[in-house]
């Protein structure tokens, strides 16, 4: 049997922030698959059309990677460590995404820099921190 640590506040501002940035990630998804034409007017003609004929297996690894996200943040609040395995996952499909979304898609042409290249890459970004931080979590035995 193992003893779980009792984490500081530092493991409970980051989770909380975690957990608040998946589940803008989620309402993201939401907006962006179900309600794109309520938005519609924030994007130019040609914008939505690369969003109409985004294919859909691309939608489901993005709410596949955001799901996944909240989910893990979710068990990281609650100190489970099944949180680095669903971290492991979530961030393997943004790698996917991200990767489609500026290679194949061209994002960065249509969308522009900030939103084509550099969101996706921090988005990344975040996805890599989020997986270490629940395995260094896991290492320091505040995960159950």
């Amino acid at each position: 049997m193992t003893t779980s640590q009792k984490p500081g506040t530092l493991f409970w501002i980051i989770a909380i922030v975690l957990f608040l940035w998946n589940i803008m990630g989620v309402s993201s998804f939401i907006i962006d698959t179900f309600f794109t034409e309520m938005v519609a007017g924030s994007y130019t003609e040609t914008q939505m059309e690369v969003i109409h004929n985004t294919p859909m297996w691309s939608k489901a690894l993005y709410g596949i990677a955001t799901i996944s996200g909240l989910l893990a943040a979710f068990f990281l609040l609650t100190r489970k460590l099944i949180a680095v395995r669903i971290y492991l996952i979530s961030l393997l499909v943004v790698f996917i995404h991200t990767g489609f979304q500026i290679t194949i898609m061209n994002s960065m042409e249509v969308f522009g820099v900030g939103q084509g290249l550099i969101f996706p890459l921090i988005v990344a970004v975040i996805a890599v921190f989020e997986y270490w931080w629940s395995k260094y979590c896991a290492s320091k035995k505040w995960l159950k």
